[in-house]
């Protein structure tokens, strides 16, 4: 299993941005699958693993790692 190196945290402003990209649909539709992935990661949110949100996203774990 792969350590992760980075710990994603949204700021209140951010996690805005990214709840409004993903309901309203702005933006391309790979801007809104970034955001619902970050969204995912979020140190205050559920606090996903790379393979669920993968499998979710409908996405290779790796693309998962690189957004993240």
């Amino acid at each position: 299993m792969v350590k992760k190196n980075y710990i994603v945290r949204l700021k209140d402003e951010e996690r805005k941005v990214s709840n409004d990209t993903i309901d309203k649909l702005k933006g391309t539709s790979q801007k809104a699958s970034r955001a619902r992935i970050l969204r995912q990661f979020d140190a205050d949110g559920p606090k996903w693993t790379d393979r669920p949100v993968a499998e979710t996203s409908r996405c290779r774990v790796r693309t998962v790692q690189n957004i993240r």
